[in-house]
C-alpha cells in the first residue's frame, strides 16, 4: 500500500524516522516506542504533514519533502478520538464535515443509534463511529492512532473480531505503543521504530529494508 524511499521525519528537532526504506502492506500494524510521536508519523504517512526527506508513494501518487497528498483518501483517527465532540448526538457531527447522516451498517451492527451522544458510548463504539465517519465521506485508507489506547479486554475483543471480520478488505495501518494479543493473534506484519528506523517485527521482512 505504502512505500518509504529514503524518508526522514523530524518533530521539533527529534528524529523520528531517518532514511527509511519500507513497504507497508494493506494492513499493517506499527509499534513504537512511548516517546516517539505517532501522531506525527500517522499525520506524514497521510500526507498531512511534510516529510523532511524522501518519498512516501502511494500507488501513483507521491508524498515528498515539497507536496503534500493531491488523493483525498486518507482517513486519520487520532488517539483522542474518545473526546471529540463530546455531548454532540451522532446525527449532528457530519454537518460538521458537511456531510449528511446515514446510519452505516456498521452502525446498525454494533448498535450505535443516530440520537446517541459520543459519551454515551463505548469506546469501540466511539472508534465504530469513527471508521463509518470515513466510510461516509468515501475515504479509503484509515490510519489509526493509538486505537486501543482506551480500550477495556471487551472493547479489545470487539475490535480484533471487527478488524478480523468486518474490516478484512479494508487499508489500514495501525499505530500503537504495545502489541496487543488480538494484533498477533490477525496474523498482519508488526512493524517497529526503533532508533528512528522502521523494520519487521512479525511478518513482512520480504517488505522491509534492513
Amino acid at each position: 500500500m505504502l512505500e518509504l524511499k529514503n524518508v526522514t521525519i523530524k518533530y521539533n528537532g527529534q528524529v523520528i524516522l531517518y532514511n527509511s526504506n519500507c513497504k507497508l502492506p494493506s494492513q499493517s500494524i506499527i509499534l513504537a516506542k512511548n516517546h516517539i510521536h505517532t501522531d506525527i508519523i500517522a499525520k506524514t504517512f497521510a500526507g498531512f504533514h511534510p516529510v523532511d526527506g524522501g518519498e512516501i508513494h502511494l500507488e501513483e501518487n507521491v508524498i515528498s519533502k515539497k507536496e503534500k497528498s493531491s488523493k483525498n483518501v486518507f482517513f486519520v483517527i487520532p488517539e483522542n478520538y474518545n473526546k471529540l465532540w463530546m455531548n454532540y448526538r451522532l446525527q449532528e457531527i457530519p454537518k460538521l464535515l458537511n456531510s449528511s447522516f446515514r446510519q452505516s451498517v456498521l452502525c446498525k451492527k454494533y448498535n450505535i443509534l443516530p440520537q446517541a451522544s459520543i459519551d454515551s458510548l463505548t469506546m469501540f463504539q466511539r472508534l465504530i463511529y469513527f471508521i463509518s465517519l470515513g466510510q461516509s465521506l468515501n475515504r479509503t485508507i484509515f490510519i489509526f492512532d493509538q486505537p486501543t489506547k482506551h480500550f477495556d479486554f471487551e472493547d479489545l475483543e470487539q475490535f480484533y473480531r471487527f478488524l478480523k471480520d468486518d474490516f478484512a478488505d479494508a487499508n489500514y495501518l495501525i499505530f500503537t505503543n504495545r502489541v496487543e494479543r488480538i494484533f498477533t493473534m490477525l496474523s498482519k506484519p508488526i512493524y517497529q521504530i526503533d532508533s528512528t528506523k522502521l523494520f519487521a517485527l512479525k511478518g513482512g521482512e520480504k517488505d522491509a529494508d534492513r
